[in-house]
């Protein structure tokens, strides 16, 4: 018997010391498979383990924070013994674009490292344990797995060096603070409801992306939009939109963890935003665009001077330098130098009365920021009337009195010339218009200190050739001279403006949707070929006719079928799904439609903005007869579950509409589609039975 037991006391030993649950599946749900290991690395109290996941074809898993759409993994150990706590390592994250949502996972295979820290070294150790692991296609499904090891003596556990090694190269792509970057700090704009990363550091940056979350949970609502990433001399500012559908806590007092990845680089590291922006000086490109915007300001000040309302006036002036003798002219440059102030004074004043506009504008709801949709409106209402005006369209004038009176005002001092540069600001309005529009759209979102410097650069570029004759009085004999060639430039000019008005429209596409957007297109677009047509006559209409046909057509194609996400309008008002409800709501001659969907399903989504959200769709399931059912299955319900295991589907989105017509039920494809909607609803009434029973056809 002593024989026997030695024996088998290796056997016995091996039962007892359970280190691998072997590759666990889920029959209703063979893609995916998991397995939990240990590696008998053992320091004090903690023991090392590798949670395994493999997925087969284009099935995804998600990060702990999974973006746009998904939902995390989870593990609960709470039926386990002995066990304080497990710390779990997320490798390094992949972005996805599905549906026009931006995720976080991973697909095919991916190894999670855990630590487990024991309440007693040397105490037995039972390990009882659900894993529910998302995953998602054009569906999405949780599945949960049983993890079970049980270790009777933890202290004779032994290393396997192959779980080993697979640890440590899992462990390998988990982001670490090694300390490889420079200072990472963050900046919370309540306000505008944006996270700036900055990373301050001598790194030769090559493809950088950066990735937000919290340690806590307490951002598990947040939706961190893709960053725009921007680099200059090794620094790194990353800038988030953020969104949630709930109210946002103060990113201020929030502990978040910042990953930042590129070639050969992955760096965790926790930070502590600050209120406020992230420093200018930090943000090259962002520096460098506002310097692009001087540069186009004086440079839109200096073609007002080519304008045919001001250039005129211009050449008078320098006749004046031409016609007079050397002694004469260092008198004149004096008076050139008081009308350049005097115009430079004018674009200051002009400044002071749009930042009043700003701050009154803002008071009132105006919205200086590109995604208000008033502000886009108004922006495309400006440059299309003022393109119009280029175009000869129309014009805009001032009257002939006020042109002579503003054209004589001041004498012959100093300060006489100072009003006249000020009043040939005036003169120029109807031809600086366009190019102050431009201003005004930075300027309203700009900060009190660029609006200023903004319009400085235009009035220096306006004054910039009374500058230069004032220092060199014979560059006036090199200045162009009137004639047809303006009228070229206006058309320039006009066609130019046109284009801003199209590109501004773009971008009420993700706020209102592109079949919208489409139709206020072909109008501007019909509008503009009839003004031009009663403007020009018959032959200036074909040649425009020749080129916008193929402009309204591409333009509507783009807009209603890749120009964005669609407006929403107010949402259903869904009822609790109950199975019994059903069949009592039939019987009485009702539809209803079945919605089983979770918060975290990118194609539930995708449906529901695309399809149920949109006419005609809409419309139709607001009807009276139609009761609105709405499963949720954002978190495990065996109710729910039951009912999709009865349709046999694994997972969501999951539609079906019942009727007089469809007791039975009529499911909906996964992707849903306005046409299948639309035949389904008219086939549980009743409609059409010839042509439609059971099923729909899968197109």
């Amino acid at each position: 018997m002593l024989l026997a037991l030695c024996l088998a006391l290796p056997f016995l030993q091996a039962q007892a010391n359970t280190t691998d649950t072997g590759w666990l599946t889920d029959p209703e749900h063979p893609p995916v498979a998991v397995r939990l290991s240990l590696t008998g690395e053992r320091d004090g109290n903690r023991l090392h383990a590798l949670l395994e996941v493999t997925l087969e074809d284009d099935w995804k898993t998600y990060w702990r924070s999974p973006g746009e759409g998904g939902i995390a993994p989870e593990l609960d150990w709470g039926a386990s013994r002995n066990l304080e706590r497990v710390e779990w390592h997320w490798p390094l994250p992949t972005r996805y674009d599905l549906l026009g949502f931006n995720t976080l996972g991973y697909e095919r295979q991916v190894a999670f490292p855990l630590v487990l820290h024991l309440t007693d070294a040397d105490a037995p150790l039972d390990l009882q344990g659900i894993f529910t692991l998302p995953s998602c296609t054009y569906i999405c499904v949780l599945t949960d797995f049983e993890l079970g090891l049980t270790l009777s003596d933890p202290g004779a556990l032994s290393e396997d060096p192959d779980i080993s090694h697979r640890f440590a190269r899992a462990l390998a792509q988990v982001p670490q603070d090694t300390g490889a970057l420079g200072e990472v700090s963050a900046y919370w704009n309540d306000s505008q409801q944006r996270l700036q990363v900055l990373v301050d550091g001598d790194h030769p940056w090559r493809d950088p992306d950066v990735l937000v979350d919290d340690a806590a949970g307490a951002l598990a609502d947040a939706q961190f939009g893709v960053p725009r990433i921007e680099q200059v001399d090794g620094q790194l500012l990353a800038s988030f939109e953020v969104s949630s559908w709930r109210e946002l806590p103060d990113m201020t007092q929030v502990a978040l963890l910042v990953t930042v990845f590129d070639e050969a680089l992955a760096q965790e590291v926790t930070v502590a935003a600050q209120a406020g922006s992230a420093p200018v000086v930090a943000a090259g490109p962002v520096a460098l665009s506002f310097l692009s915007m001087l540069g186009f300001a004086l440079l839109g000040g200096l073609i007002l001077n080519l304008m045919p309302c001001v250039l005129p006036v211009l050449g008078l002036k320098l006749h004046s330098v031409l016609a007079v003798g050397v002694h004469d002219r260092r008198r004149i440059r004096g008076q050139f130098l008081a009308s350049a102030a005097g115009i430079l004074v004018s674009f200051w004043l002009l400044a002071a009365f749009l930042w009043l506009l700003k701050v009154t504008g803002q008071a009132v709801g105006w919205g200086v920021q590109f995604q208000s949709a008033g502000f886009i409106v108004v922006m495309v209402a400006v440059t299309w009337l003022f393109a119009l005006n280029l175009l000869g369209v129309w014009e805009l004038r001032l009257p002939g009195r006020m042109n002579n009176w503003a054209a004589t005002r001041g004498d012959n001092s100093h300060k006489g010339h100072f009003v006249q540069g000020m009043f040939a600001t005036l003169l120029a309005t109807p031809c600086s218009a366009p190019f102050l529009g431009t201003a005004v759209a930075f300027a309203l979102g700009a900060n009190s200190a660029q609006l200023v410097l903004i319009f400085t650069a235009l009035g220096i570029g306006m004054a910039l050739p009374w500058l230069l004759v004032a220092a060199v009085p014979r560059l006036a004999a090199y200045l162009p001279k009137p004639g047809r060639w303006m009228l070229v430039l206006k058309i320039i000019f006009g066609v130019m403006l046109l284009l801003t008005s199209a590109w501004l429209l773009s971008l009420l596409i993700r706020l209102w949707g592109g079949p919208l957007v489409a139709s206020v297109s072909m109008l501007l677009i019909v509008v503009t070929l009839v003004l031009i047509g009663k403007r020009y006559g018959g032959k200036a209409l074909a040649v425009t006719l020749s080129l916008g046909v193929p402009l309204v057509a591409i333009t509507t194609l783009w807009l209603s079928f890749g120009g964005g996400r669609f407006a929403l309008p107010e949402n259903h008002v869904w009822q609790p799904f109950e199975q019994g409800a059903i069949a009592e709501r039939v019987n009485a001659g009702d539809l209803v439609f079945v919605d089983v969907t979770a918060d975290w399903c990118i194609t539930c989504k995708a449906n529901e903005m695309g399809v149920l959200l949109q006419q005609p769709v809409y419309a139709a399931m607001q009807a009276d007869d139609v009761a609105l059912l709405r499963a949720d299955w954002t978190t495990p319900s065996p109710t729910i579950t039951a009912f999709l295991r009865e349709n046999a589907r694994a997972g969501v989105p999951f539609n079906v509409v019942y009727g007089p017509g469809a007791p039975e039920g009529i499911p909906l494809p996964v992707l849903l589609r306005e046409r299948d909607v639309m035949a389904a609803l008219a086939q549980a009434r009743g409609e059409h039975l010839g042509e439609h029973r059971g099923e729909p056809h899968e197109r």
